[in-house]
């Protein structure tokens, strides 16, 4: 898939006087991303090396004979260059009131041409004009983005106390702006052509073809917002948290067709809501400090800039979200652990469900615990693990029922890791060191009727270490395992005999050999 990237970042920091500081940086980034899209599903009675990565409800599998191969063209785009420029102002005023300001401002440019789908055929219907091939041709798609944000933060931190109590108390304000310009185009005019069906064991990638401008969207959202936040220490041991936060936002979204003709499903909304937090921590031991948290959110649906339109003119998501956990260190931070339980509700969520559009889903809810612990038993020997259970489920909502019980996708109940690492092996400035991973099932779709099995993954390295020189040599998934890493549901069972679209998984990394220098001046 040959990505490249180039990042480039730097900054100043100037210091104006005892008090007051400048910090002006800035981060480049020339990013050509992966252009792998999925590995297609087959009928199980055609596959000549079937996977055991997923389990079906419709007799489909992964075939091992396609697990290296991508379908897409050979003049794939998916690159952005992106800057972003920031200013942070620090003004200790005095002993107690310390000022804070954040100005940035962030451009971005994408371009993206891919054939990204990649059903096959079962039947003679439509673009699959024969049985057993690729079919792309409802799966070439570019995109141009054109990004510009521009925000300031400003906000005031006091230190001071009520009744000899310790209190902090920090306000401000937020204020954003974004404008974003959307084009994007499907081939559709053009017939289908001996390009558009490839064999699926040796398939001649070609090129994309024609560009078909579909139309430009032009979106507008200006975001206000004001902000306080109060953290007192009740008792030695006990302090409490609490954060109000009141936002505006406007949002003109405009459609207009390859023509430049203004489209009918533009619209513009105002939309505001408060948001809170209250939350505690208590020093039960010098080494022991137990939490809990409890806070609201409100999402605007119509965030996916991507996509909305005046058919998703929906109301704000609503979001609640409570967590209680512990956290220790011991041995002079050495030895670390934290343990958490976690309860999340969202409801009235919006979702891509077609090409272009999406809709309202109904709610979530999310709960499940996370423990996590470091050891350094010795100078040169350090351990590692966490483990994490999740109850994820779809919930009715009054404007979405039919998935309620259901699972969301790419959401496992439960992953796990371990590593370790082992420095100055036999007195030499080697370090040995490796990881491994667990992801347990998911679901590949809405309607839980396709699994992703559960994978086992290990990473192992060697680094050699100098005062100025770091060189890791590295072996990614050293068992070559096979496993399916992610599911995109749109990309998986859209096969309508109107619009065969695509049927794929995205498959993860086979085994992979890294080299890392790294430098310090």
């Amino acid at each position: 898939s040959d990505p490249e990237s180039l990042n480039v970042s730097g900054s100043w920091l100037w210091e104006l006087s005892d008090s007051v500081e400048l910090k002006l940086s800035g981060d480049y980034l020339d990013d050509s991303l992966s252009k792998y899209f999925g590995t297609p599903l087959v009928p199980e009675d055609v596959a000549r090396e079937p996977l055991n990565v997923i389990s079906t409800t419709s007799g489909e599998t992964i075939d091992g004979a396609m697990r290296l191969i991508n379908y897409n063209v050979s003049d794939a785009i998916a690159d952005s260059r992106q800057v972003l420029l920031r200013a942070d102002l620090r003004w200790n005023v005095n002993d107690v009131i310390e000022l804070r300001n954040i100005l940035y401002s962030f451009n971005a440019e994408r371009e993206w041409q891919n054939a990204e789908g990649y059903p096959y055929c079962t039947e003679v219907v439509d673009v699959c004009t024969s049985v057993g091939g690729i079919s792309r041709y409802y799966g070439y798609f570019l995109l141009d983005h054109e990004q510009d944000i521009v925000g300031n933060r400003l906000s005031v931190r006091i230190d001071s106390s009520i009744a000899d109590m310790e209190n902090r108390v920090l306000f401000g304000a937020e204020l954003t702006d974004l404008d974003f310009v959307r084009t994007r185009g499907f081939r559709r005019s053009v017939p289908p052509g001996p390009g558009d069906l490839v064999d699926p064991y040796a398939p001649v990638a070609g090129v994309y073809g024609p560009r078909e401008l579909r139309g430009v969207s032009p979106t507008d959202i200006q975001t206000r917002a004001l902000f306080v936040e109060d953290t007192i220490r009740l008792t030695p041991a006990f302090r409490l948290l609490a954060g109000l936060r009141y936002e505006e936002l406007d949002l003109t979204r405009e459609n207009f067709d390859a023509q430049g003709v203004s489209e009918a499903n533009g619209f513009q909304r105002d939309f505001d809501w408060w948001s809170y937090r209250l939350g505690f921590v208590v020093d039960a031991t010098d080494e022991i400090a137990l939490y809990g948290q409890y806070s609201n959110a409100k999402d605007p649906i119509n965030s996916n800039i991507f996509l909305v339109n005046s058919n998703q003119n929906f109301d704000l998501t609503d979001a609640v979200q409570w967590e209680v956990g512990a956290k220790a260190s011991f041995a002079n931070g050495r030895n670390q652990f934290t343990l958490a339980y976690f309860d999340i509700t969202r409801d009235d969520i919006f979702e891509r469900f077609s090409l272009d559009s999406a809709t309202n889903v109904g709610g979530r809810r999310s709960r499940g615990a996370e423990l996590s612990g470091s050891f350094q038993p010795t100078p040169s020997f350090r351990l590692g693990a966490n483990a994490s259970y999740v109850d994820a489920k779809f919930q009715r909502s009054a404007n979405f029922e039919a998935l309620a019980g259901n699972t969301p996708p790419n959401v496992p109940d439960f992953t796990a890791s371990l590593w370790a690492s082992v420095q100055e092996v036999a007195g030499t400035p080697f370090e040995l060191g490796g990881s491994v991973r667990h992801v347990s099932d998911r679901f590949a779709n809405n309607n839980n009727t396709i699994t992703m099995k559960a994978y086992s993954i290990g990473d192992v390295y060697v680094a050699w270490n100098s005062d100025k020189y770091r060189i890791t040599a590295r072996v990614g998934n050293v068992t070559d395992e096979d496993y399916v890493a992610w599911s995109d549901i749109f990309y998986l069972g859209n096969t309508a005999p109107s619009f065969i679209y695509a049927n794929q998984l995205m498959l993860g990394e086979p085994r992979t050999y890294s080299l890392l220098i790294q430098t310090a001046f």
